[in-house]
């Protein structure tokens, strides 16, 4: 049975969702939910693929099991859709060598609005709490702590001469052979000092990213899709990431502190510069230049998504707080005419 736009209200859609209870009847669903990202069904979509993706990771893929039939049918379902949904694109026809799709490609990622989201003006212009960069921070580390998974599941599908790059990443995550230097572990000081993550920080752009990264990384058809959506990653994030640590460094706290993002503007481009050199072997054909373009892309497009969710929290919660005060004044200047 498929759903049809008119069965169901949009609170039983959101529950059919959250329970998926049949294939079936979810497909239609899925389809609206892509079809309108940012609205409640995407976002009660991406936190549902989020939760089994913390499954797979936490308990595995569970073989032989209903779960897993179920939820490999769920997540191909929804990928499927997703993949459909994305805009079309195009190279241009005199890229014919590796190295010249390469070259294009890294000018693309520069270009791309991630590296030059208006989030980052806050940042610029010192205009955040604390409260402010703790949620900023919250949403940050979902993926950041995860980061390590999705390069290690990748590695399984990449042929041996590759996994030399993608191990050398593993071990610049883990600290260098110093567990304590680990990224995570570099991370927990500076969210602690600015009072910790809280799981009703996470937005559904953050859930989406992670999602993406497991689509790319794990159940891609190919290893062109990792290669493009996490090389433009690992590319694009030291330019993000120099303008936060800019402004952490100006509220004053500890170079020990901001060791996290001093670590990563240092590392991160290299990595993507490994990351597609490691690959350049691997891709000839003009299909396959074109898979780690639009990898590269989508990866950006999840990853500049999150930045949105961040900034509309932001603007919302102040919002808020102007209305609160707004109102605490009214009632004020009421008692004063009372009395």
């Amino acid at each position: 049975m498929y759903l049809s736009n008119e069965a169901f209200s949009q609170k039983d859609k959101s529950l059919l969702i959250q329970s998926v209870a049949s294939i079936g009847e979810i497909e239609s669903v899925v389809k609206e939910a892509v079809c309108n990202k940012g609205g409640v069904l995407w976002a009660e979509l991406q936190k549902c693929l989020f939760t089994i993706n913390l499954r797979l990771m936490r308990d595995g893929f569970a073989l032989g099991s209903k779960r897993a039939e179920f939820e490999w049918k769920f997540r191909n379902l929804v990928e499927s859709i997703e993949t459909d949904s994305l805009p079309s694109l195009e190279i241009p026809d005199h890229l014919s060598k590796p190295e010249q799709m390469i070259e294009w490609l890294k000018e693309r990622i520069a270009e791309h609005r991630v590296n030059h989201h208006r989030l980052f003006d806050y940042f610029d212009n010192d205009d955040l709490s604390d409260e402010e960069i703790r949620y900023f921070l919250s949403n940050y580390r979902v993926n950041m702590q995860r980061f390590h998974l999705h390069v290690a599941a990748y590695s399984l599908f990449v042929p041996f001469q590759m996994r030399e790059e993608l191990y050398e990443n593993l071990h610049d995550e883990f600290g260098e052979g110093d567990f304590e230097a680990a990224h995570p572990n570099l991370f927990e000081p500076l969210m602690n000092h600015f009072g910790g993550a809280r799981e009703e920080d996470w937005n559904p752009e953050t859930f989406h990213l992670l999602n993406t990264k497991m689509a790319l990384c794990w159940f891609a058809d190919g290893l062109h899709w990792g290669m493009g959506g996490m090389g433009a990653l690992e590319l694009s994030i030291p330019a993000q990431q120099k303008r936060v640590l800019a402004c952490l460094r100006r509220r004053g706290l500890s170079e020990e502190l901001v060791k996290f993002f001093v670590v990563h503007c240092e590392l991160d481009e290299s990595h993507g510069d490994g990351w597609f050199a490691a690959g350049l072997p691997y891709m000839n054909t003009r299909e396959e230049f074109m898979k780690v373009y639009q990898a590269a892309m989508r990866m950006l497009e999840a990853r500049a998504g999150v930045y949105d969710g961040i900034l509309a929290g932001i603007r919302d919660r102040r919002l808020q707080k102007s209305m609160q005060r707004g109102g605490e004044m009214s009632n004020e200047l009421e008692l004063e005419a009372s009395a």
